[in-house]
């Protein structure tokens, strides 16, 4: 674990001088409930393979590595991930939430090169905790071939590491893994990575990447954080500690004038260790920032680690003005690497101001050069290859980066590239079939969620919410109906709506006087509603509905308003079935009203 005398050396003096390509599988994305299963581990304790569909899976994973009379640490055995998951809508539990010597995973994951999407931890409070997707790796586990996408982390409590894909990793191995999202720390003395917070021993990290948002908002000077684009910081390196073929392209940024910032790491203090070797690597961002300038690195920090190959700006960000003298890479530009110079009894550490940074690697401007490639790949470890991608604006070695020949780069970039957005809710993620239906009913007006953030797509929408829904998409009409409903409060946020609902014939009621508000609407009630409300020709071919396996469950009431609604393409069921009586969702609710007024 981190020594206090690690928080001392981040008070720093460096103002001194300062893949294997595949593709991705096309399986279905599997959503989190929020609920674990370990059906898969019982009575299968001595499998040395375990296979993972379901999100499910995954959180009982989490549930037998964290026990605490009986952790499991799946030592030997090989995890694979046969499927995309979802995790939207609810709070993670990092897998291994003890230290290295207990409640750590160190078996092998295998991510087939699928996504987990939507990690969602926000902690809070004094207690010590984990953060990332897993919480401690150790005693030899493995992380490969994995992609954590739209992460949103935000470590603010007394916990000391913090990363996307793993908090800590001791003496285990990292390759092929990428993340995306956002990773943010308000609470100071954290070691905090867009990628992993802490490595330690004999540590590999290989042919990985991130477009992370790194953010440290903590400035107490007391209080001060080892940021790293990558990884936050490394400590008790063996000979063996490497960072290898990685790359970044996220934001860092870091409030406090003490803290050490990296584009690949933030700081390795080690004295009298080997330290850690950096070869290979490329910062294609120039977005990392500190409040500080001067305790900032393209590369990072180290003490007695060898970086070699490297590739980095060669222009601070917008608005960065570096005093050529006191920074001397005669350009006025943030120093690539420093060397420190480690004083344990005053808890210091200063740049060497005889090393020469040229010895790293190379500072360009363009990194859409040919060179960059070609020195990339000519460098590049074994099973590493780096490939041109249009979906991001530098090289790679994974498949999300689709090959392309870098001569038509600029018509890739053009052709393929989408604008990158924010969803307006924490548990809609923008790779969701619904977004923009979601986005479209938050901007028209028609919901604004659940509250504290949330969308809650999955959850079954009830009678109120529906004609809620209706008659804000109908420009929320004030009408005169005299409205008998014992159940519906004047003053409701549901009352005019359905009394405008009662007053068009969208609804009779349940029963002469009763609406049953809370009551779940189905699937077939929601389309019946939506129909009557646009007052269409019912489409009178039976065939549009009879081609469905379920067509028998239609309610005859609902007919007439699914063949209307499957001939206008509001509703499309799931494979070969319509699901009429399943609770309809919010999602779903407001992918129909998108698909039928999105122009109105």
């Amino acid at each position: 674990m981190k020594k206090r005398i690690a928080s001392l050396l981040l008070i720093l003096a460096l103002c001194f001088t300062l893949l294997p390509t595949a593709a991705f599988a096309a399986d279905s994305t599997d959503a989190w409930d929020g609920t674990a299963d370990i059906s898969w581990y019982t009575d299968h304790e001595t499998d040395t393979e375990y296979h993972f569909t379901t999100a499910e899976q995954l959180a009982g994973l989490a549930q037998l590595v964290n026990d605490k009379t009986a952790s499991v640490s799946f030592k030997g055995k090989t995890i694979y991930l046969n499927n995309d998951l979802d995790l939207s809508g609810y709070q993670w539990t990092p897998i291994g939430n003890g230290s290295n010597f207990g409640r750590y995973f160190a078996g092998t994951f295998d991510g087939q090169y699928h996504k987990i999407m939507n990690l969602l931890h926000h902690s809070t409070g004094d207690e010590l905790i984990r953060n990332g997707l897993f919480g401690v790796v150790s005693d030899g586990g493995t992380l490969k071939n994995l992609l954590v996408i739209d992460a949103d982390i935000a470590s603010n409590d007394g916990s000391l590491l913090a990363g996307i894909l793993a908090d800590w990793v001791d003496g285990g191995t990292v390759e092929n893994c990428y993340t995306s999202g956002k990773i943010e720390n308000k609470v100071g003395d954290k070691m905090v990575g867009g990628l992993i917070g802490q490595c330690t021993g004999s540590t590999q990290v290989k042919g990985c990447g991130s477009d992370a948002t790194v953010i440290s908002t903590e400035s107490d000077e007391d209080h001060v954080d080892t940021v790293g684009g990558l990884i936050g910081q490394w400590e008790n390196s063996a000979d063996s500690s490497s960072i290898t073929d990685c790359w970044f392209g996220g934001s860092v940024s870091c409030n406090n004038i003490y803290s050490a910032v990296g584009g690949i790491l933030g700081a390795n203090f080690d004295e009298n260790q080997p330290g850690v070797d950096i070869q290979n690597c490329l910062v294609a961002t120039r977005e990392i920032r500190c409040a500080e300038p001067g305790n900032i690195t393209w590369i990072g920090a180290v003490v007695n680690g060898q970086v070699t190959n490297c590739i980095w700006p060669d222009t601070p960000p917008d608005g960065v003005t570096l005093d050529e003298e006191t920074y001397p890479d005669n350009k006025g530009n943030y120093l690539a690497v420093v060397k420190l110079v480690v004083d344990s009894d005053a808890g210091t550490a200063g740049a060497d101001p005889t090393f020469n940074q040229s010895s790293c690697g190379t500072p360009v401007s363009n990194f859409t050069s040919a060179d960059v490639l070609t020195g990339l790949r000519t460098n590049a470890g074994t099973g590493i290859e780096w490939v041109a991608g249009i979906n991001h604006p530098t090289f790679a070695w994974d498949v999300w980066h689709i090959p392309a020949d870098y001569t038509k780069f600029i018509e890739a970039i053009a052709a393929f590239v989408t604008k990158v957005e924010t969803s307006p809710f924490s548990d809609v993620s923008t790779s969701a079939y619904y977004y923009e239906t979601v986005k479209w009913a938050q901007e028209k007006g028609i919901t604004g969620g659940i509250g504290n953030g949330l969308f809650g797509p999955n959850q079954p929408c009830t009678r109120a919410q529906i004609v809620t829904f209706l008659w804000r998409a109908a420009g929320s009409p004030v009408v005169n109906y005299a409205m008998n409903m014992s159940d519906v409060p004047e003053g409701s946020y549901y009352a005019e709506a359905v009394r405008w609902a009662l007053s068009e014939g969208i609804t009779t009621g349940t029963t002469e006087n009763t609406f049953s508000p809370d009551s779940e609407c189905t699937r077939a009630q929601a389309v019946a509603f939506l129909f009557r409300y646009t007052a269409s020709e019912a489409v009178t071919l039976q065939e549009l509905v009879s081609g469905f396996s379920d067509a028998d469950s239609v309610p005859g009431y609902a007919l007439p308003a699914m063949n209307w609604a499957l001939a206008e393409e509001i509703v499309q069921g799931n494979g070969s079935k319509l699901m009429p009586n399943d609770s309809c969702t919010r999602a779903q609710i407001v992918t129909f009203l998108f698909r039928a007024y999105q122009d109105k």
